[in-house]
């Protein structure tokens, strides 16, 4: 079996939010962040995603915008639903 599906995958259900208060879209949003547009298109239909990815985001995004809370604590496991 492959270890890409057996790893853990996270999502954060206040980054749409974050995201969509600073940024006019997700092409605006990418390059400020750094990131491809895909991931974030990812994040808004709540696709789990690889917790490194959600924690770069979120402190890149901390670092350009108070985000009220700590990254960690930000981000949900998905095996624990």
């Amino acid at each position: 079996m492959s270890k890409k599906k057996d790893r853990a995958w996270f999502i954060c259900q206040q980054l749409e939010e974050l995201v969509s208060r600073h940024y006019p879209n997700d092409e605006t949003a990418a390059h400020a962040l750094r990131t491809d547009s895909k991931v974030l298109a990812r994040i808004r239909q709540r696709t789990p995603v690889a917790r490194s990815t959600l924690l770069k985001l979120l402190r890149r995004s901390a670092g350009l915008h108070p985000i009220g809370a700590p990254a960690d604590a930000l981000i949900v496991d998905t095996r624990s639903r």
